[in-house]
């Protein structure tokens, strides 16, 4: 099993422990302020039905819903939200589409793009008061360390023309976003893909995913023949791609989740006390709900111009507590 760590912002998660030190001291600028990173305790298996709520889901109605995911393959609130709609894919099947998306940066001058994201050493004596390391030698080795690994050329994917392109969890994990853009784009039954991406969660790493994913797309009844050609011959496009649309919908946090690209859950549906609730249609869900089965059923749900009757099952929410309201930035 992946461990989940805390939210991550402004560096690149080349290795560990390194980077996951400067992932707690980049928590100073952690995106998505006000979200609550602890797990929150699961309620109910539905949602409220009251008219109460301090916020509304502003649903855009259509035929067909589309909700767009983006997420990083190897980002654990990724991982959460994929285990979330598992369920809701396998509710509604083909009268909704559930399509994933996946959050890339583009590298325009590696030094300048390193000098950002490895943390800055001058900063040290702060970071050291703030108590994300013991002592500023301790702070100084590990920047220098992420740095020198930042500017190692072979931490990305690149073009046959040299331009870079980084995934937050490093080299592997870029190459399983393509892979799993490939396994999307090739599958007529979207039921392999999420099995592909369930087993890719369970068993593989953003260390080792480069010698996992294959027996995983096998498991899954996937060519990983085709995979392979589609990575080598359109993996550059592909990436490109997901750039435009995550630079059109202003996306850097792993998830986002937009329904007829209305963000979903709104960001002023979360409080710092954990207490925010959201009307959806008429329900109300309370902030440690949003990422849950149901949830999000009913946000796809509230987003038909005419729902179909699937949306009357109340569907089973996930073991233990309900994932956190955190994410990794970019």
């Amino acid at each position: 099993m992946k461990k989940v760590v805390k939210t991550e912002k402004n560096f690149v998660k080349i290795s560990a422990p390194i980077a996951y030190t400067l992932g707690a001291l980049l928590l100073i600028t952690s995106f998505y302020s006000g979200f609550a990173w602890n797990k929150l305790k699961s309620t109910s298996t539905g949602i409220k039905t009251t008219t109460t709520a301090t916020n509304s889901f502003a649903a855009q109605k259509s035929q067909k819903p589309e909700l767009k995911f983006f997420v990083m393959s190897f980002c654990p609130y990724g991982n959460q939200i994929e285990d979330v709609l598992r369920p809701v894919y396998d509710l509604l099947k083909n009268k909704a589409d559930i399509t994933p998306h996946y959050i890339f940066n583009k590298i325009d001058n590696l030094d300048t793009y390193c000098k950002a994201h490895s943390g800055d050493i001058n900063q040290c004596a702060t970071y050291v008061q703030s108590k994300y390391f013991t002592t500023e030698a301790e702070c100084q080795k590990a920047i220098t360390a992420n740095s020198k690994e930042c500017l190692d050329t072979n931490s990305y994917v690149k073009s046959s023309n040299g331009t870079m392109y980084s995934s937050l969890h490093g080299r592997q994990e870029a190459n399983q976003d393509i892979r799993e853009i490939c396994a999307w784009n090739q599958t007529t039954d979207k039921t392999q893909w999420w099995n592909f991406i369930g087993a890719i969660n369970k068993n593989c790493t953003s260390q080792n995913a480069d010698n996992c994913w294959e027996n995983q797309a096998k498991s899954a009844g996937l060519d990983t023949t085709k995979i392979t050609e589609c990575f080598n011959q359109e993996g550059i496009d592909l990436v490109e791609k997901e750039i435009l649309l995550t630079t059109q919908y202003k996306v850097s946090g792993s998830p986002t989740v937009l329904i007829n690209d209305v963000a979903f859950p709104p960001e002023s549906a979360y409080t710092q006390d954990g207490k925010g609730s959201l009307k959806i249609g008429d329900k109300v869900a309370t902030q440690d709900q949003y990422r849950t089965p149901n949830v999000m059923k009913a946000a796809i749900c509230a987003s038909f111009q005419k729902s179909p009757g699937e949306c009357k099952t109340v569907l089973n929410d996930l073991a233990g507590t309900a994932p956190a309201a955190g994410g990794c930035g970019n």
